[in-house]
Order: C-alpha cells, then sequence, then structure tokens
C-alpha cells in the first residue's frame, strides 16, 4: 500500500515581511518628495503642452456636436489627471477629473456646450498660473463644478430611459 504525503510549503513573503531592515517611512516618504520635486520641471512642461493641444483642439470645434473632437479632448485632459498635484497645482486635477465628467455627459447626450468646455480649458490655464491666492481657486473649482453637474442628472436620466 503506498501513503499520500501533503507538503505544504511555508511561503517566502511571510518570513521577509516580519524581517527588520529597509527605510525607516519618514526617510522614504522624504526621499519620495525630493524625487519629485526632482521631476516638477518636466511634469509642469508635459502639463503645460497638454493645455496647449487642449486649447488648441477646443479652438477648432465648431458649434455642433462632433464625437472625434469630444473623444479627442477628453484624451487629452484625463492624460493630465494626477500630475497637477506633481506640479504644486492640486487644483488643476480638480479641474481635469470635472472637465472629463463634463464631456462625457456631453458625449453620453450627444450635445456640445462651447461655452461650458471653454470654461473649463480657460481655468486649466489660470490654475496653471503661478501667484493665484487659494480662495481664487477654490471658486474657480467650484464653479467648474456647477458647469459639469449641470449635464450631469440629464445624462443620467438620458441614460435610464
Amino acid at each position: 500500500m503506498t501513503s499520500v504525503r501533503f507538503v505544504f510549503p511555508k511561503p517566502r513573503l511571510n518570513e521577509l515581511l516580519r524581517m527588520p531592515g529597509g527605510l525607516p517611512v519618514a526617510e522614504a516618504l522624504e526621499r519620495a518628495q525630493k524625487n519629485l520635486e526632482a521631476i516638477k520641471p518636466t511634469c509642469t512642461a508635459e502639463l503645460l503642452a497638454l493645455l496647449e493641444l487642449c486649447e488648441a483642439s477646443y479652438w477648432n470645434l465648431k458649434d455642433a456636436y462632433d464625437e472625434p473632437a469630444v473623444t479627442e479632448l477628453y484624451s487629452l485632459a484625463v492624460k493630465g489627471i494626477g500630475a497637477g498635484e506633481v506640479c504644486g497645482v492640486p487644483s488643476v486635477d480638480i479641474a481635469l477629473t470635472s472637465f472629463c465628467d463634463l464631456l462625457d455627459h456631453l458625449r453620453t447626450l450627444k450635445r456640445y456646450d462651447h461655452d461650458a468646455v471653454g470654461v473649463h480649458v480657460r481655468a486649466w490655464r489660470l490654475l496653471m498660473g503661478a501667484g493665484l491666492p487659494a480662495a481664487g481657486a477654490e471658486q474657480i473649482l467650484d464653479g467648474l463644478l456647477k458647469v459639469s453637474r449641470r449635464y450631469s442628472a440629464e445624462a443620467r436620466a438620458t441614460s435610464a430611459a
């Protein structure tokens, strides 16, 4: 008669996680902050380049709905989300999220609002500028969120129908 023997290997990861060593958290955070500071100029330049592409795309739009053009604007704006924090302008991330929400709602409704899109593009430029007081940035963001929410309920109603 043969016997079966079950062998369960001990996971090495558990052992490694329990071993002391590595960087203290404070030092790791300090190094990460230095790395972010090092890439800040490059990130800012890339975010400004995205903004310029978005502005050019916006000025080429007509007043009628154009699916490829709105999709292009969306793809440009979504690439910038997250870069604002690295560049020292976290309000840009909120503005870009609002912009992408607006473009999503407009695509759902198959409608285009030149003014609503334009205010987001111009606000992006304003928020990238140096010296904007926090209260001013907050007011700009409140306005942008109101604009994107304006189409939110309508888009949900259209999707549900």
